[in-house]
């Protein structure tokens, strides 16, 4: 073998070596314990080498070689943009250091970012606005220092619930997020540093992480079926039309529909990388279980003036209400919520359930009625918050109340003996006199047992919506809603004819 073929041999070696190298990030070969030279230059030198000797389809594969390897090299020079933080340990001799850490969790793996805002300027998320939460979060719950607070609700999100906000924050040390220990602490520390100061004490986890991979067994997916065919589901039962999702086109919301009332409904493009498929099947098939803050609807009265719109936010003394004139001009109302009228309340289940919020009543011991917020309630029992102390009132040990209006305009009420408008009086003890109303004389009488400030929310998507569709597109639609993870979605035409929503 001549020379110039090994030359040729060694070279093209020394190429292919050098290229895998370069690519595989290997360190270059040391010669007497120093590094020569780096592997991207020993591949240039071996081109250079190929390019002379070898023939032209040798030349041509070298060349080809090359380029690829430029392209690798180009890639290598753009800087690492990813926030992606992998924590083995934590120095708290620097808490700041830690607490920037902590935002990247927030903003990268935690998907924190995702739902909640640290910004008040910034537009509504789906969850809490964090703004000085490191200050504010000592004062939520009587008796708990901030640092306890965010433990608790990072471990057990559903514990302590923001007023106007549903359980749809995910357990984050369980999958799919699963943030480790470390990475939880480091989030606490960041969101500590919003408004408070910096607590290293160490705590320990308030759960067992063993159970973390028995809840995706615990609560399968109800329905299986065909993303693709979802994606039309989505279109043809209208969902597009209030729900924006990335790359499908849909109508702007507020346009009017013959068929159904399009709203500005929550975004859907992330919705399946931070709620689990029980969450997305239990929202299509029970709208009205969780509502995303600030999409609820809601009728409300206040100072003898009814507000008919969207919840647009809401805390422990007022909320804020949005309305739309016949004109379709949308305004924003913000009321205490002591301005709320007091509505007459006839029978007394379910009051928590059906948004009653404070309750009036007088018990049949007492001539004195009782105001006072609803602490809980039983199917016998409903709790009241009365002068900072919670007292019990039986439900079937509570007067009953009637009120009366004559032709003449006069309104008189008094407590309940007998009688209706489809009897010839109606018989009330008003100021502890028993009085006898004929019933010709009346134009209206109203039978109450109690009266309270009521906030029902509602969800704009309509209650017998998952009875529009059938078992097969209610599967393929649930299907194609657990795609979307935030990966751009892609545009395809859609074929209405094997997907029906009636």
């Amino acid at each position: 073998m001549s020379r110039d073929t090994l030359i040729k041999i060694a070279s093209l070696i020394l190429m292919v070596v050098s290229f895998v190298a370069y690519i595989a990030g290997a360190s270059a070969f040391p010669v007497a314990s120093e590094n020569l030279l780096p592997w991207s230059v020993w591949f240039l030198i071996s081109v250079i080498i190929n390019i002379v000797l070898w023939s032209n389809v040798m030349k041509l594969l070298t060349f080809s070689l090359a380029v690829i390897w430029f392209y690798a090299f180009v890639a290598g020079l753009v800087p690492e943009s990813s926030t992606a933080v992998n924590l083995t340990s934590l120095d708290w001799s620097d808490p700041d250091a830690v607490a920037e850490q902590g935002a990247l969790v927030f903003n990268g793996k935690g998907q924190c970012a995702a739902c909640h805002t640290v910004d008040p300027s910034a537009p509504p998320g789906r969850c809490p606005d964090l703004t000085d939460i490191g200050i504010n979060a000592a004062s939520r719950v009587p008796g708990t220092d901030a640092k306890t607070y965010l433990i608790e609700s990072l471990y057990e999100p559903h514990k302590y619930l923001v007023p106007g906000y549903g359980k749809i924050m995910p357990e984050i040390w369980k999958a799919p997020i699963a943030l480790s220990k470390l990475e939880i602490e480091a989030v606490i520390a960041y969101l500590q540093s919003l408004g408070g100061e910096i607590d290293p004490t160490p705590f320990d986890e308030p759960i067992d992480r063993a159970d973390a991979g028995t809840s995706a067994e615990a609560l399968p997916p109800l329905l299986t079926g065909d993303p693709e065919l979802g994606k039309k589901v989505f279109v043809t039962a209208a969902c597009i039309s209030c729900h924006a999702v990335t790359g499908i086109e849909s109508p702007a919301a507020g346009e009017t529909s013959t068929d159904f009332e399009v709203v500005t409904a929550p975004d859907l493009s992330e919705i399946a990388a931070f709620n689990d498929m029980r969450y997305l099947e239990e929202s299509v098939l029970i709208p009205n279980a969780q509502i995303v803050s600030g999409y609820g609807a809601v009728i409300v009265r206040a100072n003898g003036t009814t507000y008919q719109g969207t919840l647009v936010s809401q805390d422990t003394e007022q909320i804020v209400v949005r309305t739309k004139t016949a004109d379709g001009v949308e305004e924003e109302h913000t009321l205490l919520l002591s301005e709320l009228d007091d509505e007459p309340i006839e029978e007394l289940s379910n009051l928590q359930a059906r948004g009653y919020f404070t309750l009036t009543l007088t018990p049949t011991n007492s001539d004195a009625p009782v105001s006072g917020e609803i602490v809980s309630e039983t199917d016998d029992t409903v709790t009241l918050k009365i002068g900072g102390e919670d007292r019990s009132f039986s439900k079937t040990d509570v007067k009953s109340q009637m009120t009366v209006i004559t032709f003449d305009g006069d309104e008189i009420v008094g407590d309940y003996v007998s009688g209706s408008m489809d009897d010839d009086e109606i018989i009330l003890v008003v100021d502890g006199s028993e009085e006898i109303f004929d019933t010709f004389d009346l134009e209206e009488a109203t039978f109450t047992r109690a009266s309270g400030k009521k906030l029902l929310v509602t969800s704009p998507m309509p209650e017998n919506f998952p009875l529009l569709l059938s078992v097969s597109d209610m599967s393929n639609l649930l299907s194609f809603l657990s795609t979307l993870t935030g990966a751009t979605a892609e545009a395809a035409p859609v074929e209405t004819d094997d997907a029906s929503a009636e």
